[in-house]
C-alpha cells in the first residue's frame, strides 16, 4: 500500500514545514546521515509490507491528493452519544477529531488544490490513515520501553529552534504567519521526540557500517561515484554575431587567443585572457557544455550563441584525475550505505511492530465523508 508519507532530511536549520512539525535530529532515523540535521514527516513516501522506504518525487498529481475528504466529525457517534474511533492500535485510538486534524494540517498548506476523483478520495484516506497507525504502533512501541521526553529535554529542544528564528523575525513570529498553535506544537514536538529516541535505539544503533563492505558498495555503484569530467577552457563572448565570426576567423588565421581576448572579449575574465579556469560537466548551459566537452585540447571552436552574447571557445586542457582514490570517497560511501541499511532495518523493524499489533480500522466509518473541507483563505 502506498502511503503519502515522505521522511525529508534536510540539514542544517531547524524549521518549520508549512506541512507540519520538523525536528532536530541528535541521531539519526533510517537514512539520515551525519551531515544531516533536521527531519519532517511529510506526505510522499512508500509503504512497502508495513514499513517505509525513500520516494522519488511524486509530483503535480500525487499534490493534488492532498486536496482531503475530512470525515464528518458527528457521524459514526454510539448509542450513549460517544464517538466511536475511527481506529484502535493496541486499544489506543484514533478519533475521527484526531483524523480530520492530520487531514487540515496538510491540505490547507498546498497551492494545488485540484479536483479528485472518488478512487483518489478512497485511496487518500487509507494512507493517511496509515501514518496516524504507523505512529501509534511506534508510541505504544515506546511506552514498552519506557521512552519518555522530561520537561527539560523539550524546553532545550524548543530553544535550540528558537535559535534558528533569530534572523527572521523571531519564533514568536513564525509561529503567528502559519498560524500555529504553540501548545498544540509543543506537545508535538515532544511526540516527535519521542520516536527520534525509539528510532535511535531499536534501528539505528543497531547498524554496523564496515569498510570492506563499503568497497563493495561502491563497486557496485560506480555511477555514484564516478569522477566529474572537467576542462580547462578560455573564451571570448562579444554582443554581436558578426563580430564573433571576424574574431574567430582572425583566430584560425592564428592570432594568439588570450591577447584577442583582452583586446576584444566583454567578458570580466577578458583581462585574463579570457582564461575561466577548469569548468565541470553540466555547469553550463546546455548548448555550451557540449561544445566544450566535445573539443580538443588546444582546438577552438565554432561561434555559439547564449542569452550571454556570441562566444567563441579554447580548450587549454582535460582533466588527468579521472579516478577518485578511496581515501577521497570513503566517507561519502560508508554514510550512503549506512543510509540503505537503516532503510532496510526500519522497514522490517516497522513491519514487525505491525504485524504484532492489534490493528482494528472501522472501514464503514472511513468511507463516510462531508466533502473537501479547505481554507481558502491560506
Amino acid at each position: 500500500m502506498n502511503v503519502l508519507l515522505k521522511i525529508i532530511f534536510a540539514g542544517a536549520h531547524n524549521f518549520f514545514s508549512p506541512f507540519g512539525l520538523v525536528l532536530n535530529f541528535a541521531s539519526r532515523s533510517p537514512g539520515l546521515s551525519v551531515g544531516d540535521g533536521v527531519f519532517a514527516l511529510l506526505p510522499f513516501a512508500t509503504h512497502t509490507g508495513g514499513g517505509l522506504r525513500y520516494a522519488p518525487p511524486i509530483g503535480r498529481i500525487m499534490l493534488c491528493l492532498l486536496c482531503a475528504v475530512l470525515i464528518c466529525t458527528t457521524c459514526g457517534c454510539g448509542g450513549n452519544g460517544t464517538p466511536k474511533p475511527l481506529a484502535t492500535v493496541n486499544g489506543m485510538a484514533i478519533s475521527i477529531a484526531e483524523f480530520n486534524k492530520r487531514f487540515a494540517r496538510d491540505v490547507n498548506s498546498l497551492l494545488d488544490r485540484s479536483s479528485l476523483t472518488p478512487e483518489d478520495y478512497d485511496r487518500l484516506k487509507d494512507e493517511v490513515l496509515n501514518i496516524l497507525i504507523d505512529e501509534k504502533v511506534m508510541l505504544f512501541r515506546a511506552k514498552e520501553l519506557s521512552i519518555s521526553v522530561s520537561d527539560a529535554e523539550l524546553a532545550k529542544k524548543i530553544e535550540d529552534i528558537k535559535e534558528s528564528y533569530a534572523l527572521d523575525g523571531g519564533f514568536e513570529k513564525a509561529l503567528a504567519t502559519r498560524k500555529v498553535d504553540y501548545g498544540q506544537w509543543r506537545e508535538e514536538l515532544r511526540k516527535r521526540t519521542i520516536l527520534e529516541k525509539l528510532i535511535s535505539a531499536e534501528v539505528n544503533s543497531k547498524i554496523q557500517v564496515k569498510e570492506d563492505e563499503g568497497k563493495a558498495y561502491r563497486r557496485q555503484h560506480r555511477g555514484m561515484y564516478a569522477p566529474e569530467k572537467r576542462v580547462h577552457v578560455a573564451q571570448i563572448v562579444v554582443r554581436e554575431q558578426e563580430k564573433a565570426e571576424t574574431i574567430l576567423k582572425r583566430l584560425m588565421r592564428g592570432e594568439d587567443f588570450a591577447k584577442v581576448a583582452r583586446e576584444e572579449s566583454i567578458g570580466p575574465e577578458a583581462r585574463a585572457g579570457g582564461d575561466l579556469g577548469f569548468v565541470s560537466q553540466g555547469f553550463m548551459p546546455e548548448e555550451i557544455d557540449a561544445a566544450i566537452f566535445s573539443q580538443r585540447p588546444g582546438e577552438i571552436g565554432p561561434v555559439i550563441r547564449s542569452p550571454f552574447g556570441y562566444h567563441i571557445f579554447k580548450i587549454i586542457e582535460k582533466d588527468k584525475k579521472d579516478k577518485k582514490g578511496w581515501d577521497v570517497i570513503k566517507g561519502q560511501v560508508l554514510t550512503d550505505l549506512r543510509k540503505q541499511k537503516e532503510e532496510q532495518e526500519y522497514a522490517l523493524w516497522l513491519g514487525a511492530l505491525r504485524s504484532k499489533a492489534a490493528i482494528k480500522i472501522n472501514r464503514d466509518l472511513l468511507k463516510k465523508d462531508t466533502g473537501p473541507q479547505i481554507n481558502e483563505a491560506e
